[in-house]
């Protein structure tokens, strides 16, 4: 099937476009990735990063009645 003239090369300039988007978007992860690893890097350094937090969550005390989810319906 014959092509029109005004879309000539269309196939491809848009495989190049895609390909440049695609380059576009690896670099913009690699990028992230080493600030990441950077942050991460300099918060160890400083004696900030642990890989055993101890969580404390802190739970809100409601006044009301009080449900036990341990004991859920048996199904």
């Amino acid at each position: 099937m014959p092509t029109a003239k005004h879309r000539k090369n269309h196939k491809k300039k848009a495989q190049a476009f895609k390909l440049k988007l695609k380059d576009n978007k690896r670099r913009a992860e690699k990028a992230q990735r080493e600030f990441i690893m950077k942050l991460i890097e300099n918060e160890k350094q400083k004696g900030l990063f642990e890989n055993n937090p101890s969580m404390n969550p802190i739970l809100p005390q409601i006044d009301g009645p009080q449900i036990d989810l341990t004991q859920g319906p048996v199904i």
